[in-house]
């Protein structure tokens, strides 16, 4: 009798776990099904912004790009502007020192004719006079002479030495002018190298090409990882599938294992508790010999085990 009360009991449990178990890779099937749709979801979105972000930065850059490369043309048509002006006035400030230097020539000639002049004239006087050389009055007109002479002089070293100065300081204006406006072009230059090179960064083989394409991996091989993983899940728990079967039979054969210890231990409970009075109808009744049980015995419930 014990093994038909723990069949039972087998029976329900496995039938009962079986369902679970059943109900179990069914909602893990979807629950898969659910995740794959999730994954195929977030990476087209990833990829889409991915691609949205790649192509907004390489028009930025080709903007930015654009825009230096009108700076660098202006700072170059303002080099132009500044090479013609220095050119001009460096050319003005030459004339300026030739026509002033002709014209001291000429100024310095006449005062040194009129000098020989004045100092003939007084000789002449002074002859006409009867003074002999040697006298005063001759030493006066002589030294009025080399007076007016070394002022000539002076005044000749002054302004020759006054034009050296003019030309060196337009000559190292223009140095510096050169200068300055070699460095703006050369900054021109190096705008313009930045500016393609930033267009080339977006370009095949280029550095921000390349973190784009490598971005876009690591999404693949990511997307197809986690998709892989949730697909042996799906797969696992497919009824096309061997294991779906075997996890069906393991929880049947588990339940039906643990619904048989249950009964039994239930017979045995029974079956101990018989001979007390516990003022609940007892099932069953001891005979002499443990396991056999008495006829009609269902004491209180008659007829239910012949």
């Amino acid at each position: 009798m014990e093994w038909l009360v723990a069949g039972i009991t087998a029976l329900l449990g496995g039938i009962a776990n079986g369902i679970d178990t059943a109900i179990g890779i069914n909602k893990a099937h979807d629950d898969a099904q659910d995740q794959l749709a999730f994954i195929d979801d977030m990476y087209d979105l990833q990829k889409d912004k991915a691609e949205k972000d790649y192509a907004e930065a390489k028009r930025q850059a080709e903007k930015n790009a654009k825009l230096a490369n009108q700076q660098a043309d202006l700072t170059d048509l303002g080099q132009d502007i500044a090479e013609r002006s220095v050119s001009n006035d460096f050319n003005t400030a030459i004339d300026n020192l030739y026509l002033s230097g002709a014209q001291d020539a000429w100024q310095w000639n006449n005062a040194a004719m009129q000098a020989g002049s004045s100092e003939g004239a007084a000789l002449a006087g002074l002859a006409g006079s009867g003074v002999r050389a040697g006298s005063s009055l001759s030493d006066a007109v002589l030294m009025e002479s080399a007076t007016n002479e070394a002022q000539l002089q002076f005044a000749q070293d002054t302004k020759r030495r006054s034009d050296n100065n003019n030309l060196a300081s337009v000559l190292n204006g223009l140095a510096g002018t050169q200068y300055n406006i070699m460095g703006e072009r050369i900054g021109a230059d190096v705008t313009r190298g930045n500016a393609l090179d930033l267009l080339n960064s977006y370009e095949k083989g280029g550095y921000n090409y390349n973190i784009y394409q490598n971005q876009k991996e690591q999404m693949e091989k990511t997307y197809n990882y986690n998709r892989g993983k949730v697909e042996d899940i799906k797969k696992a728990n497919s009824w096309d599938s061997w294991e779906a079967w075997a996890k069906l039979g393991t929880g049947i054969l588990g339940g039906a294992s643990a619904g048989y210890q249950t009964g039994a231990n239930l017979y045995n409970m029974a079956y101990e508790a018989a001979d007390y009075e516990t003022g609940i109808p007892s099932l069953f009744k001891k005979k002499k010999n443990k396991g056999d049980l008495q006829g009609g015995a269902l004491e209180s419930y008659g007829g239910f085990f012949g």
